[in-house]
């Protein structure tokens, strides 16, 4: 489904559900409906082919041995040759309907290890009547999520899976955490009515199966691909409305379990961690240009400095972001300043940055003596994955500094040779201001698609506009660098709010991709 035809669906839906709520709930339940009666169409026609003929030949076998013995002799090779592919296909469609799709990955937390969570999980399962967490997961992630995994593939009795991002612990009190768990358990514990549940799962069901198609094989492919790709967006868009709504009574339910202010201290707090660990692993991954292995003290390094200890500038920049960003347009999530409005947030507080954590983190105050032993645990686990392109990226570095020094030597260079040396330059020493460097290259050169690039790129760098002339230059000397001018362009007039502009650019790219 296309971007506008989504946008204009949820905009009616809206419409009539604010006029109609009883009626729009009823359509949304008819449209579940046939998303049962597809998997169901589906089956059906693939089954009967090979009941048909089964009952054929038991038909015959009732009616007389005889002409069944001599219709087996005339055209058993024909039966055969028919019974195999049905057989094949109707095992394919079984197969897909109760495909097992991966298990959530994560540091399984046993209840001795972790008593004070599990306390508040129990607390919290009882004060809102939902369903047990099957599985409690620690993962090294800025995020916390609750997961229903049918035990049979699509179907069957689900298992629940709560998953916890130690990096988001380490910068929340503990019932801050708690809102954060108790909005997603919200979801499954039907916070906003066993309907809402029941769709909520459903969405989520039909988002995974439209994700796992390649499930889909042979002869039942043909057939099952087309509907879902058909039905799975469109229950996905038709259902949105609803979805939205359910994200502002998850919140409440947040907030009925730990308090308002908590709950709009963690939405505000969620905001700025996740910028903050993101800047952080970046300038972890930066080791790689200098070191041959993945630093060990990722984690430890994250505890200490995850009481956000940045600039309030920086912070207050954050958060003001966030306060009006959308998300994707199938994101069901309003934006943080709606969210903080409708847990009765007084309107003037909005902006104001959460307080600083006093006491024990979440992760500190959940976990207690076991949490150095995690952090380690992840950490070994998050080098391991990384080994091997850390150890890629170090070796291409280092080959790229050893080139530079190369062609530096050189008494005399070509152009290509040159344009190599500023464009590693570019890489590896960032720092150093090249517009003077290049701009000489390009008026010796001035049909070189790639040195009117790279000037261009290092003019945004340096602000100045004239880099975005310089793109036009390249583009025209050589379409193929119409995408990556864009993607540069747009991200330069998006940081100086230029948003009309950026969005030219950003179709222009489109149109070219196309």
């Amino acid at each position: 489904m296309e971007i506008d035809q989504f946008q204009r669906m949820v905009a009616r839906l809206e419409q009539e559900s604010a006029a109609a709520p009883g009626r729009y709930r009823a359509r949304v339940a008819l449209l579940a409906v046939l998303g049962f009666g597809i998997i169901a169409v589906v089956l059906a026609t693939l089954g009967f082919g090979l009941v048909a003929l089964v009952g054929v030949v038991a038909a015959l076998a009732w009616s007389g041995g005889g002409l069944l013995l001599l219709l087996l002799a005339k055209l058993g090779k024909l039966l055969f040759l028919l019974a195999i592919p049905l057989w094949y296909t109707l095992k394919s469609a079984l197969g897909s309907l109760f495909a097992r799709f991966p298990e959530p990955e994560g540091r399984v937390l046993r209840r001795d290890e972790a008593p004070e969570l599990f306390a508040a999980l129990d607390d919290m399962r009882r004060r809102m009547a939902g369903p047990r967490f099957h599985r409690v997961l620690v993962i090294n992630e800025v995020n916390a999520a609750v997961i229903q995994r049918p035990a049979f593939g699509l179907v069957g009795f689900p298992r629940n899976y709560l998953l916890l991002g130690l990096p988001l612990l380490e910068c929340l009190a503990p019932e801050e955490a708690l809102a954060v768990v108790a909005h997603e358990y919200g979801h499954l514990a039907g916070a906003h009515g066993r309907f809402s549940a029941f769709i909520y799962r459903l969405r989520h069901t039909w988002s995974t199966i439209q994700a796992h198609l390649d499930h889909f094989q042979g002869w039942s492919a043909k057939l099952v691909s087309p509907l879902v790709r058909w039905y799975a967006p469109y229950f996905n868009a038709y259902t949105y409305v609803l979805a939205r709504a359910d994200e502002y009574r998850a919140d409440a339910a947040s907030a009925e379990l730990v308090g308002a202010a908590s709950a709009a201290h963690a939405l505000k707090r969620v905001n700025l961690v996740a910028p903050h660990y993101q800047q952080y692993v970046e300038a972890a991954l930066e080791r790689a240009d200098h070191q041959a292995t993945p630093p060990p003290d990722l984690l430890h390094g994250w505890a200490e400095d995850a009481r956000l200890r940045c600039e309030d500038a920086t912070l207050q920049g954050w958060l003001d972001e966030a306060l009006d960003r959308e998300g994707h347009f199938a994101d069901t999530h309003p934006t943080l300043r709606a969210r903080l409005a409708a847990l009765a947030h007084d309107a003037a507080s909005h902006q104001l940055l959460p307080p600083a954590l006093g006491g024990a983190s979440a992760a500190q105050a959940w976990f207690g003596t076991g949490l150095a032993g995690l952090r380690a645990e992840l950490q070994a686990q998050w080098a391991s994955d990384l080994a091997e392109p850390w150890s890629q990226r170090f070796t291409h570095v280092q080959g790229e500094r050893e080139q530079l020094a190369t062609l530096r030597a050189l008494e005399t260079r070509d152009a290509g040779q040159e344009l190599e040396m500023l464009r590693l330059t570019m890489n590896r020493e960032p720092d150093v201001d090249l517009r003077e460097a290049l701009a000489a290259f390009n008026v010796v050169n001035p049909d070189h698609a790639v040195g009117l690039f790279l000037e261009a790129v290092e003019r945004l760098k340096h602000d100045e506009r004239e880099g975005l002339a310089l793109f036009e230059r390249a583009i025209a000397l050589d379409p193929d660098a119409t995408g990556a001018a864009c993607e540069r362009a747009h991200a330069w007039l998006g940081a100086r709010g230029e948003e009309e502009q950026a969005e030219v650019w950003a179709e222009r790219w489109r149109m070219h991709a196309a």
